[in-house]
């Protein structure tokens, strides 16, 4: 069992992140997963051979940053654990979502952000729905531009990468682009954003990136392995409440207002969404959660 204190694993990050987090604020920080035996290129391989198909994605690792929808960068995963081994040659880009249904992931999972909680002083019951996803990619493979709906902590553990961020051109575009996300696009651009900061990361190194921050990746000449780590709290699980009840009327044809516009509305909506849900568990008719668009 390891005596490494759990607050030295994840992110290293003061009391002053609440701050950050609360204006979702991209911030840069240090952490200790580098070397951890789960977090090696064999473990991540014998992890992609254990979780559910569904769980595995792949890409060519040659694409443009604003490659648009997955479909249409996607490859065929065979003997997936030799592709990851061969990550070097191979020009491919793999995630491995919903780690956390593995159970020695999960507890790693925890451990992180139980860690973040107590170095940042946040609630640990506040970090909620917690996700874990490893990434694998080639030498020069991109992270295609994309926004998340969770609070994300991206964490480099091999090879160093280019972490750009972005931002929408106005408002209207933010909800354009938000509403794709709930119809399937899971929030993949077609044209870049524009730029508004980039970060070399390398191992060791991580960047808290925010909900609806646009954001892309480029490797420089080696092979990457990298970890991120989300959850939703009341912030951003309030907003993902209110743009999913949206969806859902819009294809009645009605136009309802966006997140933010009324709070009375807003409020109205997430109770509705929470009994949905609550009635879906008891009816035993809610499938895998969701969430990790990456």
């Amino acid at each position: 069992m390891s005596t490494t204190p759990i607050h030295a694993f994840g992110p290293q990050v003061g009391r002053d992140f609440q701050q950050r987090l609360a204006a979702r604020e991209p911030t840069r920080f240090r952490h200790g997963l580098v070397g951890h035996p789960l977090l090696t290129l064999d473990a991540i391989a014998q992890l992609s051979a254990e979780l559910p198909p569904a769980s595995v994605s792949a890409e060519v690792g040659d694409k443009p940053l604003a490659a648009g929808a997955a479909a249409g960068v996607a490859v065929a995963v065979g003997d997936v654990a030799a592709q990851i081994r061969d990550i070097a040659t191979n020009s491919s880009w793999f995630t491995l979502l919903h780690i956390q249904q593995v159970d020695r992931y999960r507890r790693l999972v925890d451990d992180i952000l139980d860690g973040l909680a107590a170095t940042s002083g946040l609630s640990t019951a506040s970090l909620r729905r917690r996700m874990g996803f490893l990434f694998a990619s080639s030498p020069h493979a991109v992270t295609a531009a994309h926004f998340d709906i969770e609070h994300s902590f991206c964490m480099q553990l091999e090879g160093t990468r280019l972490l750009g961020f972005g931002r929408f051109a106005d408002e209207e575009q933010r909800e354009s682009h938000v509403r794709s996300y709930w119809r399937g696009d899971f929030g993949r651009f077609s044209t870049l954003p524009e730029v508004t900061a980039e970060y070399e990361i390398g191992p060791g190194d991580g960047c808290y990136i925010p909900p609806y921050t646009p954001h892309w990746i480029t490797n420089y000449d080696d092979t990457s392995l990298s970890m991120t780590v989300t959850f939703f709290n009341d912030d951003n699980e309030r907003e993902s409440l209110v743009q999913a009840f949206n969806t859902k009327v819009q294809r009645l044809g009605i136009d309802p207002p966006p997140y933010g516009r009324s709070p009375v509305r807003d409020g109205a909506k997430i109770a509705f969404m929470k009994g949905y849900g609550g009635a879906k568990r008891r009816l035993g008719l809610s499938g895998a959660a969701a969430g990790g668009s990456h």
